[in-house]
């Protein structure tokens, strides 16, 4: 790909559009099964195949990391999976190679993918049947537990890690709910828990259907969650994304880098480049994709470059490296931002000679934090 810069390394995204039902809260790209038309999978598959093989032999190197995600990936089954990661580690394996797996999916099937996979990635919610009906998961309870137990026994028996979604801020649902959820998916030790915040999108049934919980409640949730969180050993390194020492998420600290990724499958998004970056996406559905599967990219000019870099790194514990901020950018951060910086409330960032991050309460108002930095840019 033309800007890609070859001293550094190149993750893979393989987005796979098909679930059972769609979610509620869902705003990815995905078609549910009846609205998938009679060989459309085959098709889809045939596509994507010939895409990775062309890129693997321009690259002629490993992946950083390889992540599949969707939709949900096990609808194409295990044995597409297999042949999916066969061909894109043909020349040496990713250092972590991740699926998503709906609870409903997962299966001792899955076993053979561990020559190349090391780590999963569960959508479990939540462990009350009335919230997973209010989000319109396809699991229950029952399900989720199913799956955790098997995960936890893939990671005793194969070494693979696992990392399980947990969505808090559901209609119905109060603060010790969200508390038990945690303590419940804790115990089957994940080396890694996501905790997401239910947002309402547009163009989702959810929005049609419930009202949002108030704005203090959500954040009074989010905190006691964070909490919990880190008294269990969980190590908040991204606003959403809590890990054991040595278990954060490599293919996301990749985006929150701003580091080089390819993305295949419908619109599924690449960003390659380190001080030029080339922004592309795959066609936003599947017939435009099989008809032609091809990349719109732009060149992102220096200040949406910045303006990306601001919106991702920020969003990490480790927040901005100011060294790197100029081996990217050519300027020094602190004099191009130490102005708008000084106009911040003290507590929501800290801020010293080698990075500026931000704090639990800046997480808490990270939208009007970088807004005031963008003054800057």
């Amino acid at each position: 790909m033309d800007y890609l810069d070859n001293t550094k390394p190149v993750s893979l995204y393989i987005h796979i559009p098909f679930c059972t039902t769609k979610c509620g809260y869902c705003a990815f790209y995905s078609l549910e099964e009846k609205a998938v038309r009679e060989g459309e999978k085959e098709r889809f598959l045939n596509v994507l195949m010939r895409q990775l093989d062309a890129l693997v032999e321009d690259l002629k190197r490993p992946f950083h990391t390889i992540f599949i995600g969707g939709g949900n990936p096990g609808i194409i089954g295990y044995d597409n999976l297999y042949r999916i990661l066969k061909l894109a580690s043909r020349y040496g394996k990713a250092k972590e190679c991740t699926t998503e797996i709906n609870p409903e999916t997962l299966n001792e099937n899955i076993a053979p993918l561990f020559e190349y996979l090391t780590r999963i990635s569960v959508g479990i919610q939540s462990m009350k049947d009335e919230s997973l009906i209010t989000l319109g998961r396809n699991a229950k309870k029952e399900t989720n537990i199913k799956a955790l137990n098997l995960l936890s026994k893939f990671k005793n028996e194969y070494g693979i890690s696992f990392n399980a979604d947990i969505m808090t801020n559901i209609p119905g649902e109060n603060i010790q709910d969200a508390l038990n959820d945690i303590d419940e998916v804790a115990s089957f030790n994940p080396d890694h828990i996501s905790l997401y915040s239910l947002t309402f999108e547009e163009g989702t049934r959810l929005i049609e259907s419930c009202v949002p919980m108030d704005e203090e409640e959500q954040r009074k949730m989010l905190i006691s969650c964070w909490d919990k969180l880190e008294s269990l050993g969980y190590h908040q390194y991204e606003i959403s994304n809590f890990a054991r020492k040595g278990k954060e998420c490599l293919h996301n600290k990749v985006y929150w880098a701003l580091g080089q990724y390819i993305g295949l499958g419908p619109t599924a998004e690449s960003s390659v480049g380190y001080r030029t970056i080339i922004s592309s996406r795959e066609p936003d559905s599947l017939s435009d994709y099989l008809v032609n599967p091809s990349f719109e990219s732009v060149k992102l000019k220096g200040y949406e470059a910045e303006e990306e870099y601001l919106l991702t790194t920020l969003r990490t514990g480790t927040g901005i490296d100011k060294k790197e901020y100029f081996s990217r950018f050519c300027e020094d951060f602190d004099e191009k931002y130490g102005t708008f910086i000084q106009k911040l409330d003290k507590n929501l960032y800290e801020d010293t000679d080698q990075r500026f991050c931000l704090t639990r309460e800046g997480f808490l108002l990270l939208d009007n934090v970088i807004l005031s930095l963008a003054m800057a840019i």
